[in-house]
């Protein structure tokens, strides 16, 4: 008879129902994107270079350059987002909407301190379908205007010379505490500039929030709870999807188009006491078995998990063995089960931790855009076959009879009375899913089915049972 039954336990946090939430900043209440340098820095360090002061007119934003470690980042804060280009080919994609021809300038109240010989700018672009149009200093549709020297709060107007006198129907404007187009020169530390009352010369179009009067804190990050990840606020690597095989939510990882240069999102499940240190969770000696759920959105690519095992020494941990498990475009959720107890065993090696890296897809492979990857239920299942002594009996155990079969098998469902039950072949795909009420016993036909070793796992309000069946 090739059956087990099985005792179910879940990873911490494997089931993605516990996420941590990661408080922002505030910014300058916008009705479009608008994106600043501190996005790329305060997840590290805490500090941005955008930040709100009062003076005599009100609210104003401040840019400020920082010095971080050795190097200093520059502030700059753009109504719009980064350019895609360099050089006078240079697009700023967004924006804010405005469409009058005959704007002639810009009016904004500035304040700064600028040392030596460094300079910031003031920039603006104005495009029609995310096309530079019109006149300009500094190609099409783009006027540049140095800033330096020192300054208390002065009204300054910068000139376009005579009315744009095009179709458009956005503008970018954007400041910065540094020449980040014209000059690769250092950066001073401690140079800013302050910003207020920012309004189109000459122009029906206004600035939203151009008075800086309204601030509002960024919409928190939430991350899973002991998972590794990375936070990146301008290119998100992961969601919380609420696309979950159970319960409330699932992880979901994508692959990110960085102008043509593509790049898995990862997740590794577990915690780790040194810094740079692999995370991993702790072996049990009953454990023998590693099951998740995943749904795989792409066309042609893989994802993969990376199951690494260690071992303790005295001074680190040492990898011991690595099973790489590839996982391929589905419709819908499937379980993977893979038994690392029978191949650590062939192999003579004993472990006592491990850790499971998701990929969203595998460097090596055929990488593809946005191929988008979902996380369930990671968990381990420890075997433990019913010819062993025990003191213990499980009411809940399930027995399976006959076992092998060559078509009906009837399972006794020992005190198990109502639940669902899902089939997997021996691939670890899921092939089927059935509920059942107040049942003693419940049949099911393989006789269709090739042959092989079928799994069944049972839910039910006590938790989980596994049994195992051989088709012939």
């Amino acid at each position: 008879m090739a059956l087990g039954t099985a005792a179910f336990a879940q990873i911490e946090h494997g089931d993605f129902e516990n996420w941590s939430k990661y408080p922002l900043f505030q910014h300058p209440s916008m009705e479009f994107d608008a994106i600043s340098s501190n996005h790329e820095i305060f997840v590290e360090t805490g500090l941005t270079n955008v930040t709100k002061v009062e003076h005599e007119d009100g609210s104003a934003m401040r840019l400020e350059n920082l010095a971080i470690g050795d190097e200093v980042t520059p502030g700059f804060y753009i109504f719009g987002q980064t350019p895609n280009q360099v050089g006078e080919d240079l697009v700023f994609p967004g924006g804010m909407s405005a469409s009058d021809p005959n704007v002639t300038g810009i009016s904004v109240d500035l304040s700064y301190d600028f040392p030596d010989e460094s300079s910031g700018f003031m920039i603006v672009q104005f495009k029609m379908n995310n096309i530079p149009v019109g006149p300009g200093t500094m190609g099409e549709g783009t006027f540049f205007f140095p800033i330096s020297g020192q300054q208390d709060w002065e009204n300054e107007i910068f000139d376009f010379e005579e009315p744009i006198g095009v179709e458009y129907d956005e503008v970018v404007v954007g400041f910065a505490t540094a020449d980040l187009i014209g000059s690769d020169s250092d950066f001073p530390v401690g140079t800013w500039m302050e910003i207020d009352n920012l309004t189109f010369i000459n122009s029906n179009d206004v600035i939203p929030n151009g008075d800086f009067e309204v601030w509002e804190e960024l919409l928190p990050i939430y991350y899973p709870t002991k998972v590794d990840v990375d936070i990146d606020l301008l290119y998100p690597t992961f969601v919380q999807s609420s696309d979950a095989a159970d319960g409330q939510y699932a992880l979901g990882l994508v692959t990110r188009d960085f102008d043509g240069f593509l790049e898995p999102s990862k997740a590794t499940i577990g915690t780790t006491e040194i810094e740079g240190e692999v995370p991993t969770f702790g072996l049990n000696e009953d454990d023998a078995i590693l099951n998740f759920d995943y749904k795989y959105l792409a066309d042609n690519d893989i994802a993969e998990a990376v199951v690494t095992f260690f071992q303790d020494s005295e001074e680190s941990l040492q990898p011991v063995f690595v099973k790489t498990i590839d996982l391929e475009p589905t419709d819908s959720y499937e379980t993977i089960e893979y038994n690392f107890l029978d191949e650590l065993t062939e192999n003579a090696i004993t472990a006592t931790k491990m850790s499971i890296e998701f990929s969203s897809s595998k460097e090596n492979g055929s990488i593809e855009a946005n191929s988008f990857l979902l996380l369930d239920n990671v968990a381990l299942t420890g075997a433990l076959s019913f010819f062993l002594p025990t003191k213990h009996v499980d009411p809940y155990k399930v027995t399976a009879y006959p076992n092998p079969t060559i078509g009906r098998v009837t399972f006794n469902l020992g005190a198990i009375r109502s639940g669902f039950y899902r089939v997997y072949n021996n691939q670890g795909y899921l092939i089927d899913f059935v509920s059942f009420e107040n049942e003693r016993n419940v049949t099911y036909d393989l006789y269709d089915f090739p042959s092989g070793q079928y799994t069944f796992r049972f839910y039910h309000k006590a938790g989980m049972r596994v049994a195992r069946v051989i088709k012939n």
